[in-house]
């Protein structure tokens, strides 16, 4: 019953695929001749079209969209369709204008195109799941402990959203079937549950489903289970190093952006150096030492949103510094360090030294996320409800850590980009980070 469920569902995703990529056809001409296309124009189209598109659904069955339920996670969905789209666009460019077989190489159709099939895919997706699994519950089995354990089976059992229903006692495998077991959640790098073997093997052909602690605890709250990480999954996941072409784009967006944007807030230099100086007359720039990436120290420098006196933990924010805070303008001197590779514009906000020293004691990994170069704005930044200040707090930095490695094991061009625009969300909004 499951396999056959599982089957139709990969059936309903590919014709949906296949039909949302030629909707964008007519659509795409539609916007380009201000008229909707005639047949001639259509099949013209269609011709060429038709093999991208089935090379485009490969590439899908490839990034594993047709798998059941691959994620739980809208943003992880939309992450692996947008991925996978980007790389569609290549090939079609490449179609198109290194294939001499196409006789037609639609320049600003093709780009018009591309965009139509995102929208298409991503609302498509994002809009079927809902009705793909309206009135379906998946019982889902635990072999696996932990804090994160016992918040991720609270969640999914008050939260509807998910249609899944946690089955609290042990199973054994022969009777995962009888029970109606789609799901157990395990941790591949826990050896104390001898449980775990063989005998799952024969579990694989009654259509159960084996599903990582990991994935299914980061698809649901966005950060690594910290109480379940060893040295194994840190080998595995949070490497050191990623694909040369990101991290030179990334670089080099970190060089346009920061400076572009340095030479635009120039002229509110003036403004607020003469506004800090109104307030106290005190120093305009605070200076401060971060760790950076692989433990190396570096200088930060903002313009000073505190008074100046006694020790760091008793000095108040000033009227004009909490403006500066609010709309981030005092992190404005970052930008030379960000175009000085000291920092990135996204990553793990940097940290004090004694600080660091202090949780690195305390919490175990802590130094995993000084694999890569920190950032003014970052993932825990974005979504961690309470951050540590002016004082070291181990319980929030640890909290704090779940989501800087989820970040450096998931880091992308799309991460970024979301972390960027919800940013910019932030700022408009003025309700600071």
């Amino acid at each position: 019953m499951i396999g056959r469920q599982v089957r139709l569902e990969a059936i309903i995703l590919f014709f949906g695929d296949l039909l949302a990529f030629s909707l964008a056809i007519p659509l795409t001409l539609l916007v380009r001749f201000f008229e909707w296309p005639s047949g001639e124009l259509l099949l013209a189209h269609l011709g060429p079209f038709s093999l991208i598109f089935f090379v485009w659904l490969l590439v899908f069955f490839i990034a594993e969209l047709y798998n059941p339920r691959p994620s739980l996670s809208r943003e992880r969905l939309a992450n692996t369709v947008v991925n996978a789209q980007l790389l569609n666009s290549l090939i079609a460019l490449a179609f198109f204008y290194f294939v001499s077989y196409f006789t037609v190489t639609p320049k600003i159709t093709l780009f018009v195109d591309l965009i139509f099939s995102l929208l298409l895919i991503v609302w498509w997706r994002l809009s079927v799941v809902n009705v793909l699994y309206r009135g379906r519950t998946d019982h889902y089995l635990f072999l696996c402990d932990g804090p994160e354990v016992a918040e991720l089976k609270r969640v999914l059992t008050t939260n509807g959203r998910y249609h899944i229903s946690v089955v609290d006692k042990l199973i054994p495998p022969e009777e995962w079937a009888r029970q109606k077991i789609a799901v157990v959640v395990i941790n591949p790098y826990d050896r104390s549950r001898p449980e775990i073997g063989a005998s799952f093997y024969q579990s694989l052909f009654g259509g159960v489903q084996f599903v990582n602690i990991h994935e299914l605890y980061e698809d649901i709250f966005g950060r690594v289970p910290i109480s379940v990480i060893d040295e194994r999954w840190l080998v595995q996941y949070v490497v050191a190093d990623v694909w040369p072409i990101y991290r030179f784009l990334k670089r080099l967006m970190d060089l346009i952006i920061a400076g572009v944007l340095f030479l635009v807030t120039l002229i509110l230099y003036p403004f607020i150096i003469a506004t800090i100086k109104w307030e106290d007359r005190g120093p305009i720039f605070y200076n401060e030492e971060r760790v950076g990436r692989l433990g190396k120290i570096f200088l930060i420098r903002k313009f000073r949103s505190m008074t100046t006196e006694g020790k760091l933990e008793e000095r108040r924010v000033t009227r004009v510094g909490a403006f500066l805070r609010r709309t981030r303008l005092d992190e404005l001197p970052q930008l030379t360090s960000v175009m000085a590779g000291r920092q990135s514009l996204i990553g793990p906000r940097p940290e004090r030294p004694a600080y660091v020293k202090i949780y690195e004691h305390e919490i175990p990994y802590y130094h995993a996320r000084h694999l890569i170069q920190p950032g003014l704005s970052g993932w825990a930044q974005i979504y961690q409800e309470r951050h540590p200040h002016f004082r070291p707090e181990a319980a929030a930095t640890r909290e704090k850590l779940s989501y800087d490695l989820y970040y450096v094991k998931n880091r992308s061009f799309w991460l970024d980009l979301k972390i960027a625009l919800k940013t910019v969300r932030t700022l408009l909004s003025q309700t600071g980070l």
